[in-house]
């Protein structure tokens, strides 16, 4: 059974959640850093929430994967069933159940009230998203690690292991940025001004930070951890559905983990040294009194 002990060798996702951490400890320095912060991660995430189901797509279009058990190899073929199990974390994605619109359009209405309550103009806003050059180049890096060719099981499982890594970290940045930014705030200016400014969807009202909260919290288990165990399971079909051993799938899948580890601290310390060079010190500097 295929494990995410299994993948250490080549993540250490204790390092990645302390720097997730502290970078989340600079953005809250001033409402402004805050809103940079945000605006840079739900750019980021925007990535991830369209390469999954072409990965799925890319994974039902093969013929690698069948079933040992049949009788009939010609019905033996079982791609779609490992399809499924990555294309679970895209459902949410497209259309959330309780607002009836996209989790990208969640991540915008955050943003909305986020740049409310920092004071941003519309000419600021453009000028900062403007800025972030740097993300150009790690944004095709998300979508490299979900490319895959059916025809080539290395690269189909490499994928899945990417994604598999994407779906465990995920869960964790949520976490940690929930906790930093919100619970610690929970009652003071911003805590007040999130749970006073309700935000209207076609199927209910929510808090502009319905977002966060969803992909998991310190206290709760949110969509992500149903989609990491989605993701292992899908390994644990490749090795099922195919003559590769297991050992062999988690090293190909391993250097999906890698890469996806890679481009998450690159993206967090390119962040941190952002925040850290425009507004002039580290939260560890500095007290949290600026955004109360």
């Amino acid at each position: 059974m295929i494990a995410l002990q299994d993948f250490q060798p080549w993540i250490d996702i204790n390092r990645i959640n302390r720097l997730m951490e502290s970078t989340s400890r600079d953005a809250v320095i001033n409402p402004k850093a805050l809103y940079w912060f945000m605006q840079r991660f739900a750019r980021y995430s925007r990535t991830y929430s369209f390469v999954v189901p072409t990965l799925a797509s890319t994974i039902g279009s093969s013929l690698l994967f069948n079933d040992p058990a049949c009788c009939i190899a010609e019905h033996a073929e079982r791609s779609m069933d490992v399809a499924a199990k990555v294309f679970t974390a895209s459902i949410e994605e497209f259309r959330d159940p309780r607002t009836g619109v996209s989790h990208r359009t969640l991540s915008y209405a955050l943003l909305d009230k986020l740049a409310e309550y920092a004071d941003l103009s519309a000419e600021e806003i453009a000028e900062m998203a403007a800025s972030g050059t740097w993300l150009d180049e790690i944004l095709p890096q998300v979508e490299a690690g979900y490319h895959a060719d059916p025809t080539d099981l290395c690269s189909l499982v490499e994928a899945m292991g990417f994604h598999a890594a994407t779906e465990t970290v995920g869960g964790n940045e949520f976490s940690i940025i929930n906790t930093v930014l919100f619970s610690e705030h929970r009652n003071n200016s911003f805590g007040q001004f999130i749970k006073r400014n309700k935000i209207s969807f076609e199927k209910g009202i929510v808090s502009p930070w319905y977002w966060v909260v969803i992909h998991g919290t310190e206290n709760t288990i949110g969509v992500e951890a149903d989609h990491s165990h989605d993701a292992l399971t899908a390994l644990n079909l490749a090795a099922q559905y195919t003559s590769a051993s297991q050992a062999q799938i988690i090293a190909w899948a391993g250097v999906g983990f890698a890469k996806q580890a890679h481009i998450q601290e690159t993206f967090f310390h390119h962040l941190q040294n952002e925040l850290r060079t425009f507004f002039g010190t580290s939260a560890t500097t500095k007290t949290y009194a600026a955004i109360v």
